[in-house]
């Protein structure tokens, strides 16, 4: 397939050959015949095919068939958003709401508040950084734990109590999966880091082969399993699947207070949590390196940050940290030294810029520095979270190029990137001869202010379209 009178660089027109699954040939529009069908892009902007680093795929999948809460300011709006939803409950399944933010709610979340709207009907409320979730006892003793008075869980227990939630819908999840990843050409997505809490790599063994490159990552509970496999990073799974890194949370969120921090929260003594110990941070990465995993490290806090490096260093291997939000000036440094890069969320800063006023405020230079990483010569790469943010590359490009959204003025503008850079680090590949065609074009030339609706015309992966709008 040729694709004709694209624009990649400027305005010159250039045709684009296809076969394979690859570029094949690149020449001035009208200087060679093609071989085979032409579509015309009639001038638009070709850009290389966009990722999404860092996706919880079904929990993002299922998390569209949730209450949503996000608009909540305090407990009782939760609670007359999750009693409004019952009489269409689905009978035998507990009621889950997502986008809890308690971080900037005045009041605080109490069990005997669900309790009183569902005394009988198990409901999970999770918080939009996915790090918490508030319950009542039905939802308790639906799954054998112990809820204290406020019936909020954090962390680990909150990770596992919603894994066990969501493995209630196991068997239409797969299809939800499915359906969601179709949707994705409209936005230019041809590739996703899958970091779903569960065993991202068996249930891409499991599921049909994707519309949409992935990449499975691995959890330190899982790596009996990926030993058994004998399959490192990059081994194929099914189709467009590979096995990803190896994903090991250090510490938590900042909307939670469990970042993991240098100094104390605001008036509490608490730093946040530490999941992983620094010398079992460093017998995790030696392990995963022997079987090929390259690591992706969860650090939040500076703390954690802090003790990543280390570990990348006492460990000697490479790979990246995800989130990176409060880097010390010495960190920054030490992360381009060591060359870890970083897979960066810029929404999330868009979403937290009140929480970083709250909690990190003295240290606020710190935090969401993208322009930095950029500049101080770290690999930086860009995503979602999804589902704690939406699933769509344009708004973490235009995130990290405006620094801004509805019309609030730029948070620390100097950390901005230019949109040329922001679509760099959204992309895998380049518009030359023998790289993968994942390409789409534009609707329209991506300036600043086009980048958050930005219209997407064609998406194409592996030489296969599965988007197109014109």
């Amino acid at each position: 397939m040729r694709l004709a009178r694209a624009r990649i660089d400027g305005d010159a027109l250039v045709d684009v050959d296809v076969d394979g699954g690859r570029i094949v040939a690149l020449s001035p529009t009208g200087a060679t015949r093609p071989a085979g069908d032409v579509l015309d892009l009639d001038g638009r902007r070709l850009i290389p095919g966009l990722w999404d680093e860092h996706v919880h795929v079904r929990t993002w999948a299922v998390s569209t068939r949730r209450i949503d809460v996000r608009s909540a300011t305090g407990p009782e709006e939760v609670a007359a958003l999750v009693r409004a939803a019952l009489p269409a409950a689905e009978p035998g399944l507990p009621v889950v709401a997502a986008g809890m933010r308690d971080g900037l709610w005045g009041g605080a979340p109490s069990r005997r508040l669900l309790d009183e709207i569902a005394p009988d009907v198990p409901v999970m409320v999770v918080s939009s950084d996915l790090h918490s979730s508030w319950s009542n006892a039905a939802l308790g003793r639906l799954l054998g734990i112990e809820l204290d008075e406020t019936g909020v869980l954090r962390e680990a227990a909150s990770f596992a109590a919603a894994t066990r939630v969501e493995s209630l819908v196991a068997d239409r999840a797969d299809a939800w999966v499915l359906e969601a990843l179709g949707r994705l050409g409209r936005r230019g997505v041809v590739g996703l880091v899958d970091l779903d809490f569960d065993d991202a790599v068996g249930a891409w063994e499991r599921r049909p082969a994707p519309p949409v490159r992935i990449d499975a990552g691995v959890y330190p509970q899982h790596l009996e399993a990926a030993e058994a496999r004998g399959a490192g990073t990059g081994a194929p799974i099914n189709g467009l699947a590979r096995v990803g890194p190896l994903k090991v949370i250090t510490d938590g969120s900042l909307g939670t207070r469990t970042a993991y921090c240098h100094a104390p929260y605001p008036g509490t003594t608490g730093r946040g949590v530490l999941e992983v110990p620094p010398d079992r941070l460093v017998e995790l990465l030696r392990r995963g390196a022997a079987l090929g995993l390259t690591p992706a490290i969860h650090a939040i806090g500076d703390a954690a940050n802090a003790l990543a490096l280390d570990a990348f260093a006492e460990a000697g291997v490479r790979g990246r940290i995800e989130h990176a939000q409060l880097l010390t000036e010495t960190d920054l440094a030490r992360m381009a030294a060591l060359r870890i890069g970083a897979s960066i969320q810029p929404e999330h800063m868009l979403d937290d810029r009140g929480l970083v006023a709250r909690f990190w405020g003295d240290r606020a230079a710190d935090a969401f520095r993208v322009g930095s990483l950029v500049a101080a010569g770290v690999d930086v790469v860009l995503g979602s979270d999804a589902p704690v943010t939406p699933l769509d590359p344009w708004f973490a490009i235009s995130a990290a190029v405006t620094r801004s959204r509805d019309g609030d003025p730029p948070w620390q503008p100097w950390e901005a990137i230019d949109a040329e850079t922001a679509l760099r680090l959204s992309a895998r590949t380049r518009i030359a001869v023998g790289e993968p065609a994942d390409l789409v074009a534009l609707g329209a030339d991506p300036t600043p202010e086009r980048l958050r609706a930005m219209p997407v015309d064609l998406t194409m992966v592996a030489g296969g379209i599965t988007h197109a709008g014109f």
